[in-house]
Formats: structure tokens, sequence, C-alpha cells
């Protein structure tokens, strides 16, 4: 009894403290700032007035009994956004993404040949992180490359040969199964082409196997460890984009300008159409929200208060 009523104890302190100091919102003033357990942070938003323009809208689908937000603009639902550096960030610089799911690409001799679904995000603000994400390809006599690339040529190749030179205690090392990190940058459009590793056999019309193909998130497949010859019999795989905001209209500029002008917000620009920001080094917030980017060294002082007043608590 005694363990259980110091740990409601502490929940209540820990409670009351970050109510008594609670971080600045990440959502414009009167709009959601969550979906579930996701947190939408502005430029996205839910409902009318919350987001910056169509491409950031949000929709929080709860039918089902769990809460999905389905990004809009390009009818993909997300599973995490981040619009601030943190030292979680797998960049070398700081560069805004959110993670969504996309279907797996079939070839034709598969029985779930239908679901050959090309991910097409051309004309967004969005394109897949060519540093997140990795390709992979399942099959034998399998040479898969990413389509409408062309004269470039990314890849991989992967064959069921018995005497077929690959460590076959690696996953994904070329046994029915290759993997690509080589991913060109920019990249708005995923389609994958199948063909056969012996050029001979595509001459001739020789009938191939079942092949799939995906872009997956790399960290995500690092920590879950599926078996990509399981990824078979599922329709979506997790997939990191990088995302920025056009100055294609006077809405835009005028943000543009207005954050560019706060002392505590840099700005970047990827190219002269489109721009992003983060808080300035020694803060840390949402740069998109007035008064978003606070001093990192307040958050520590505030998990310092929180438990000196534990300490003052249980003495």
């Amino acid at each position: 009894m005694a363990g259980h009523l110091v740990i409601r104890i502490t929940f209540i302190v820990l409670f009351t403290c970050e109510l008594a100091e609670a971080a600045p919102s990440i959502a414009k003033p009167n709009c959601r700032s969550s979906c579930g357990h996701l947190q939408i942070p502005y430029p996205f938003g839910i409902g009318p007035d919350c987001y910056l323009d169509k491409w950031f809208e949000i929709v929080c689908n709860t039918t089902g009994g769990s809460a999905k937000a389905l990004l809009t603009s390009m009818n993909m639902e997300i599973r995490q956004i981040n619009i601030s550096s943190s030292p979680l960030n797998r960049h070398y610089s700081f560069v805004p993404t959110v993670h969504v799911q996309i279907p797996i690409i079939y070839s034709k001799f598969c029985q779930l040949a239908g679901n050959h679904r090309v991910t097409n995000i051309s004309g967004s603000p969005f394109n897949f992180s060519a540093s997140d994400n990795t390709f992979i390809s399942v099959g034998c006599d399998n040479f898969a490359t990413i389509a409408g690339i062309f004269p470039k040529v990314f890849g991989c190749k992967s064959d069921c040969k018995r005497d077929s030179k690959v460590d076959k205690e690696v996953i994904c090392s070329g046994f029915n199964c290759c993997e690509s990190t080589n991913i060109p940058s920019n990249l708005q459009a995923f389609d994958v082409e199948f063909r056969s590793v012996n050029e001979s056999n595509d001459r001739e019309g020789v009938v191939k196997g079942c092949k799939y193909a995906f872009l997956v998130d790399q960290v995500w497949l690092k920590e879950n460890k599926p078996d990509p010859s399981s990824v078979q019999y599922w329709e979506y795989v997790p997939v990191v984009l990088e995302w920025a905001i056009f100055q294609r209209n006077n809405n835009s500029r005028e943000f543009f300008y207005l954050l560019k002008n706060r002392r505590k917000v840099n700005c970047s620009y990827p190219d002269v159409y489109t721009f992003y920001c983060d808080c300035a080094p020694g803060y840390r917030g949402n740069p998109y929200v007035e008064g978003g980017c606070e001093v990192k060294s307040d958050l520590v002082g505030r998990f310092e208060e929180c438990f000196m007043r534990l300490k003052l608590t249980f003495g």
C-alpha cells in the first residue's frame, strides 16, 4: 500500500508541476494539438484556420476505436511529425520530416498484383528522404529498379540459386531479398520496374515468379526486424518524407518574412520556392507558433524544480 501511495503522490506532484509550468503550445491558438497519441504541430492542423495551407491539413479519424491522422492532400496516414531539431534527429543538419504509410508494389505475377499502386506526390512540398529510407525488393531472378528516373539506375538484384554467392545468414544480402540505401534525392514518385537478372529471360518472355518492392524507414526496419519475405502479406509500410513550405502565395510569403524577423527563429531555403524554419541555437520548440521557441535551459530548470518538489515531499 505504501508503494502505491508513493507512486500516486509522485504522479500528482509531476502533473501539477507540468500544469504550473506548461510549455508553449505546438498548435495554432484554439486548435487541437493531437490526434490520439500523435502530436499535431502547426503548420499542420486539424479543422478550419488551424493549418497553414491545404498541404498541411489533417483529419483525425476515430472510426474503429483508434484515432488515425490522415494527411488529406496526399491521402496518407501520418505516424509522426518532426518540425524542430532534437537530440534524436537522424540528420547531420536539421530537415523537417513526416512519417507516413505507403503501399508495397507487387509484380504482375503476384496474387496481390492489383496492389501495384504508384505513390506519386509530385507538385507537393514533400519528397522521399534519401537519408532516412532504404529500398528493399524480394523475389527470385529479380532485378528491381526505381522507375521513371532514366538514365540513372537505382535498385538491387536478388536470386534463389543455391550457388548464389551471398551471405544467406544476412537478411536481404541478395538471396531472395536485396537492399539498397542508394536512393535518389528529391524523389517524389515511387514506382518499380521488375526485370530478370538474366537478360535473355526478359527477351524470351520466360514466366517470372512473384516479386515485390518498397521504400521503408531504416530505423523502423532495424527496430522491428521483420522478415521481408513476410511483408508480402502486408499492404503498407512506414516511410519518411521531408517537407518544406511553399512561397507561392501572399499568405506564405508574409508568414516567411514574419518568421525570418523573429529573433529566436532560423530559416533555411532548400530552393527559391520553399523554406522551413527551426528554433535558433539554444532554443527548442515550435518555430511556427508565436512564442513557440523556448530557452533549452528553462526546460531543464523545470525538471529540476519538479524533482526538488518530489525531494521535499518525501524528505
